[in-house]
């Protein structure tokens, strides 16, 4: 049996994992649909690649924030439940 702590912590990672994934495409996706990028010549593109990049990896960071307390948040709360349904 899983203490409350490590299942805690665990449903923080998991939700720290899914939040930068999800939140690098929606980032990368929202700025190659939003943003004018040019794709004519090797520089524009590199220039366009980078832009796409960044700007997922910042949204993915934030994303990562917000995943982790979600987790948080479901792992504190399911930790008791999981616990009573075990013991029966």
């Amino acid at each position: 049996m899983t203490t409350y702590d490590e299942w805690i912590m665990k449903s923080g990672r998991i939700g720290a994992s899914l939040g930068g994934v999800a939140g690098f495409f929606y980032g990368t996706y929202v700025m190659a649909t939003s943003h004018p990028l040019s794709w004519t010549d090797v520089s524009d593109t590199i220039e366009s690649v980078v832009v796409l990049l960044v700007t997922g990896v910042m949204i993915g960071s934030l994303c990562i924030a917000i995943g982790w307390l979600a987790g948080l948040v479901l792992g504190t709360v399911a930790s008791p439940l999981r616990s009573r349904t075990e013991k029966r």
